[in-house]
């Protein structure tokens, strides 16, 4: 267990997985209610909120890291989780008066601040933990985005377990959702910049120095046109469009109560150190591939005789047939949130620094919300769920296939001793037989100028 220390490279990660969790984990839930949050015949606005929304998350999340290195990760959470409680209100004044005029507005805001806060928290997965902690690191972000998922699915299933009508949510469930996402806010000032960071042993993670706006643009840009990166894309694209698709159909199948329990019932294998990189990447991608692919074909199956223009009588979840609807959500859900684990290990395996881990988690997350903006454009125009289902399906797919060959082809044991950022670790440089570079460091706090190694030096 990482050391509890406010500088700890682990606990800052759990910081930054706090603020996602309360921000991005409330909008999930929300989405997951369908019409987020609101009424069913708000439906269709709520969806092309989203979709303005992720039209915006595109420009954001490309352009994040010039902020994030300007201003800090602290600020830049804070202005991120700050875009999460206008929305929220935007969605309640939706639900109480049904005017579009101030949701359109706060679907900007939040626009802005998820590009914002998700670059924050990428770049912290990727960059603060040592190699042979990043699927520790992945695995601790996503599992408090699911915690902030469940809470904010219980908020409402609580309030609306004796309610069995199809209409919206009281008014206390987004009070309660504003109250959290403010206490959040502050909290996420307390998020430090990888210069200020110290691993148990005492070394920092990385030297960093501010480089100016026009730099930074242009590293931005040459980073994104990484052809690692670029044949990735397909996989990015898809990561969160099921958020889309099962948002949907649940306002479209179930009433609220039910659609309450669905949202709030929503790895180690990729740090075990025995085995191979390659053999990690290749095993954890079958981990999550398989069941997942089995969720896709059965959801098809399911939804094929589907028509949207006549929706059934709500179900509820004491009607016969709901469990075998629940056991297909909870494995839909369950692997296709674990494919954006799949697409953070890669993105890991790629750099240890924390310019292009920056860079490459901001580019994750515009090809993310590019993807999603479509499908809630799609989902908007009523398309059958057979094609929606078909669409989502055919991209995990060519995302499976693309992963095997990155597995086989591009990841490497190692990227230490080949990026100049990156403070190589105590541990790591005795292990290489660098030891006149371990001679003389202090436990306490060693500075990276004495850790520091030649960016062409390879590991024996």
């Amino acid at each position: 267990m990482p050391q509890f220390r406010y500088r700890s490279p682990f606990w800052q990660n759990f910081l930054s997985g706090l603020t996602i969790a309360f921000t991005a984990g409330i909008y999930v839930a929300l989405n997951l209610l369908g019409a987020g949050g609101g009424q069913p015949d708000s439906a269709q606005i709520s969806t092309r909120l989203n979709a303005t929304l992720n039209a915006i998350w595109v420009l954001s999340s490309a352009l994040g890291s010039v902020v994030l290195h300007t201003v800090g990760p602290g600020i830049t959470a804070f202005i991120g989780v700050a875009g999460y409680i206008i929305y929220v209100g935007g969605l309640w004044y939706l639900s109480n008066t049904g005017k579009a005029a101030f949701p359109y507005f706060s679907s900007v805001c939040i626009g802005i601040s998820a590009g914002l806060i998700f670059v924050t928290n990428g770049y912290i997965m990727l960059s603060y933990p040592e190699e042979k902690e990043k699927g520790l690191y992945v695995t601790t972000g996503f599992g408090l985005l699911a915690v902030g998922e469940i809470i904010g699915g219980i908020i409402p299933l609580l309030i609306s377990r004796n309610n069995d009508s199809d209409g919206g949510v009281p008014n206390a469930v987004y009070i309660a959702f504003i109250v959290i996402m403010f206490l959040t806010a502050i909290a996420g000032l307390f998020i430090l910049p990888p210069n200020k960071i110290k691993r148990d042993d005492g070394s920092k993670i990385a030297e960093m120095k501010y480089r100016g706006i026009w730099a930074e643009l242009k590293s931005n840009l040459a980073d994104l046109c990484d052809k690692r990166i670029l044949i990735m894309i397909p996989c990015f694209l898809l990561a969160e469009t099921y958020l889309v698709y099962l948002g949907s159909v649940n306002a479209f199948y179930n009433n609220l109560r039910t659609r309450c329990l669905l949202s709030f019932m929503s790895v180690k294998l990729l740090d075990h150190d025995a085995w191979k990189r390659k053999t990690r990447a290749l095993l954890g991608l079958a981990y999550v591939a398989i069941p997942l692919t089995a969720a896709w074909i059965w959801e098809m199956v399911r939804v094929r005789n589907y028509d949207r223009h006549n929706p059934p009588t709500p179900m509820d979840w004491t009607d016969d047939g709901f469990a075998a609807i629940f056991v297909l959500f909870m494995i839909n859900w369950i692997s296709s949130t674990l494919w954006q684990y799949v697409i953070m290990y890669f993105l890991g395996t790629l750099t240890n620094d924390p310019i292009k881990g920056s860079h490459y988690a901001g580019g994750f997350r515009a090809c993310l919300a590019a993807g999603e903006a479509v499908i809630f454009g799609l989902d908007s125009l009523l398309i059958p769920y057979i094609k929606e289902a078909g669409i989502i399906f055919a991209f995990y797919l060519t995302g499976i296939c693309i992963y095997i060959y990155m597995a086989i082809f591009v990841v490497e044991e190692t990227k230490y001793f080949q990026e100049e950022n990156v403070v190589v670790p105590t541990h790591v440089l005795e292990e290489a037989g660098h030891t006149d570079m371990v001679d003389g460091i202090e436990p306490a706090g060693s500075s990276p100028e004495n850790v520091n190694v030649d960016a062409d030096t390879k590991k024996e």
